[in-house]
């Protein structure tokens, strides 16, 4: 099934090579161990092109899950030896349990209903073994979120070039972030363009918490988190 990034998958992690990975998986990790230092499996939801797992695959026994076809593609040749499932993090099930999972770069607000949140993270607490450590970033919390904006963005090396134009309207009543991102990507052989739509659920911190406990787990959340400052949701089995 095709996800929100499938347009531009083969071109991900151009489009978004500022993204600190690296920096990132530290902290995430620093949270898992801090919790359950004997951690040895990790399965990353939401996992795109897999560069969360290239970075852990030396330090846990990783696996991936990502809902569109061509960021798993992409997953499989960047890490070859790394199990990654096809699945929506709603209801997926691999028959097994993991010391960690992951869910990150806001990728739980595309679970964007009441319903379909508390599905996601029951599907999650249920691949967590006992002692099992949860952590979810979140997309930016009501108090957090700017409305309307338009934005350009843009990448660009010696053979290659994008621009990206965003724009943005939050409705605070169904509590959805509706943006829509359209690309132009041009090379000396010529232009492409491309555009995404994407609806993002914005959940307070209590809510994240709440659909938590709800599936048994013990919840906190860290309202910075990683350096993208939108806050952790952190739960244990």
């Amino acid at each position: 099934m095709p996800g929100p990034f499938h347009p531009i998958a083969h071109l991900y992690d151009r489009a978004y090579s500022g993204l600190d990975y690296a920096g990132h998986a530290a902290v995430v990790e620093g949270i898992i161990r801090g919790r359950n230092a004997g951690a040895s499996s990790l399965l990353d939801v939401a996992c795109g092109t897999g560069k969360h797992l290239e970075i852990w695959q030396d330090r846990f026994d990783v696996e991936g899950l990502d809902i569109d076809p061509a960021m798993l593609a992409v997953a499989s040749e960047r890490v070859p030896e790394v199990p990654v499932h096809p699945g929506d993090f709603t209801d997926f099930d691999l028959g097994t349990t993991f010391d960690a999972v992951t869910c990150l770069f806001s990728s739980i607000g595309y679970a964007h209903t009441p319903g379909r949140l508390d599905a996601a993270i029951a599907a999650m607490a249920r691949h967590l073994s006992p002692g099992g450590v949860l952590v979810v970033e979140p997309w930016l919390t009501p108090e957090k979120i700017r409305s309307p904006w338009v934005r350009l963005h843009t990448v660009e090396d010696e053979d290659w070039v994008l621009a990206r134009t965003s724009r943005h309207v939050y409705d605070p009543g169904a509590g959805i972030s509706d943006m829509e991102f359209t690309y132009i990507v041009t090379t000396i052989d010529g232009s492409e363009t491309f555009v995404e739509r994407h609806l993002m659920g914005v959940y307070p911190p209590e809510r994240l918490m709440e659909a938590a406990k709800s599936a048994g787990l013990t919840a906190e959340f860290d309202p910075v988190g990683t350096y993208l400052e939108r806050g952790l949701l952190i739960a244990v089995r």
